[in-house]
């Protein structure tokens, strides 16, 4: 929950023309509101609304190119059936583990012995390694299949390709100025659409093996899962086309298909069979990601994979899940003091590496500011940088690339390490960047609507809009305050409040710090969610900002 001043709200409301589009879309005016204000649509673009709110994934596949490089990816792929000795190089974030389960599963309906690695975080750190690649060159790999890396390991991967490995990579990070020789690299920001460069890893494999034609394509749907996890956990831009793969993997996700992703979401409390975006970001996805951060992401992949015993493994997960959430909470209340006082860049020889980024993230969207957090490891630093919006943290890195050993990521999230003889004139000329880094002030546009004429029908076709996320966030309403106001604590420490204001009820989580302001308040600024509890199913008012004038 954020505070929100008045002068920074455009304000929206129902008009007499979303009556029209409502009709021809079969929606509610408050959809119909909504695609007008959020998409751009009405009367005179009725089939693009349509398509926005029910996309087809085989439309939307189908008109994407199946590039030169993906041709020749098939046709390896063909020339190896039957070979012995195949290996899945992954990475070990969500999008890492989620594209190496893929890769297996795929690999497998093909091959006759297929095995993965992915390297560990802290030893080793992102990339193909030529201390592996020396390894699988030694075992006579015959087929090496690199997801989610692989696009800059420019020396390692080459020489793979020259001891006459066949090796095809499936990525989507930013290419340097040359490529591997000898590998085929899938990659749209190699060749590609704009549409398809907005894919994870895991999206740019699938993508290939629907348009190779050498998969049964309803076999292929059933691992859409593990596409609506990975776009979800990359915070990948939620356009047609993911927005289409994402609705599809929920499907396929709440059908439970895949025993250890539904073991876990049950574990973690969570009804399978309605869960949704949120669900997966703020419960699923950290709890894989933790595997990676603190010990061998390996074990993610065990369940996704379904392989051992899936039970164990998912415990193992939640109880590394518990540990992550117990260190980053140590760690936020070591920096707010240091990022209140200026700091941009801080590193701390007794912090865990692996949870650096998730505390970056949180710091960089609850200040605006850019924030670098590293931690040595070895004689190497490996730190996490976060940029708000307006700014490129790839940027920033290719400023002090001279004196990192390695870096890279996206627009937004990068890592990098560098030696640490090097860090105190890293650590000067980056702050020196990061404190000119200014958070761009967006205008929030909300749409006036109190929630007591919102009802169930309208907000499930709401959802319809989703699935949100980059690029596509769940629309904001707005309602003015209204006497009498009543505050409830909620929890066990009550730190949470329901908010009754007039004839509306809100739900404040971790409002107890704004007690005083929720008091004042002009307004709230808040979100619909269904809530399902014990067999029963009513509104909840997520407030997502207090409005002050």
């Amino acid at each position: 929950m954020n505070v929100c001043q008045l002068e920074r709200l455009s304000f929206k409301s129902v008009e007499p023309q979303d009556l029209e589009l409502a009709a021809s879309c079969s929606c509610s005016p408050v959809v119909a509101a909504l695609l007008r204000i959020k998409y751009g649509f009405d009367k005179s673009n009725v089939s693009k609304a349509r398509e926005w709110l029910d996309p087809s994934l085989k439309n939307v596949v189908d008109s994407l190119e199946f590039t030169e490089e993906e041709k020749l990816a098939a046709k390896v792929w063909e020339r190896n059936k039957g070979a012995r000795r195949v290996v899945v190089y992954g990475d070990y974030d969500v999008d890492g583990v989620s594209s190496t389960t893929l890769a297996v599963e795929l690999a497998l309906k093909s091959f006759t012995n297929v095995r993965y690695f992915i390297p560990h975080r802290h030893e080793q750190g992102y990339g193909v390694h030529k201390s592996v690649i020396r390894n699988l060159i030694n075992n006579q790999c015959d087929l090496l299949i690199v997801v989610d890396c692989g696009t800059k390991d420019i020396e390692a991967l080459s020489d793979a390709a020259k001891a006459g490995m066949d090796v095809l990579v499936f990525d989507h990070h930013v290419p340097g100025d040359v490529l591997p020789e000898g590998a085929i690299v899938v990659n749209p920001h190699v060749r590609g659409s704009t549409e398809s460069q907005t894919l994870c890893a895991t999206g740019v494999l699938w993508k290939w093996a629907s348009k190779s034609g050498l998969f049964d394509p309803d076999w292929l749907k059933s691992k859409l899962d593990l596409v609506a996890l990975a776009t979800i956990a990359d915070s990948m831009p939620l356009g047609l086309l993911n927005r289409a793969l994402v609705k599809e993997g929920m499907e396929v996700l709440r059908k439970q298909t895949r025993s250890g992703l539904g073991t876990l979401a049950s574990e973690m409390g969570l009804m399978v069979r309605l869960i949704d975006e949120d669900d997966l970001a703020m419960k699923v996805i950290p709890a894989l990601n933790a595997a990676g951060r603190l010990d061998l992401a390996e074990l993610s992949v065990k369940v996704l994979l379904g392989q051992d015993d899936v039970r164990l493994c998912v415990q193992k997960l939640i109880s590394l899940n518990r540990k992550r959430q117990y260190l980053s909470s140590n760690l936020l209340e070591q920096l707010w003091p240091l990022i209140e006082q200026g700091e941009h860049v801080v590193c701390d020889k007794r912090w865990p590496a692996g949870v650096l980024s998730g505390v970056a993230s949180r710091l960089c969207s609850e200040t605006g500011k850019a924030i670098a957090l590293a931690a040595p490891v070895g004689e190497t630093i490996r730190g996490t940088l976060r940029v708000p919006k307006g700014s490129d943290a790839l940027q920033v890195l290719t400023e002090v690339a001279p004196y990192l050993e390695a870096w890279g990521g996206h627009k937004f999230a990068a890592g990098f390490s560098v030696d640490a003889k090097y860090w105190d004139k890293l650590k000067d000329i980056m702050t020196g960047i990061l404190k000119d880094i200014e958070p761009v002030s967006e205008e929030l546009e909300v749409l006036e609507l109190s929630p007591s004429s919102l009802t169930l029908d309208e907000v499930r076709q709401i959802k319809k809009l989703g699935p949100f996320g980059v690029t596509n966030p769940a629309p904001l309403f707005f309602a003015k305050r209204e006497e009498p106001l009543t505050l409830f604590p909620l929890g066990r420490e009550g730190k949470h409040f329901r908010i009754k204001s007039g004839r509306d009820s809100y739900i404040a989580f971790n409002g107890a710090p704004y007690k005083d302001i929720i008091i004042n308040s002009y307004g709230w600024i808040y979100k619909p969610k269904i809530n399902y509890w014990q067999g029963n199913v009513k509104l909840d008012m997520l407030l997502e900002h207090v409005v002050q004038r």
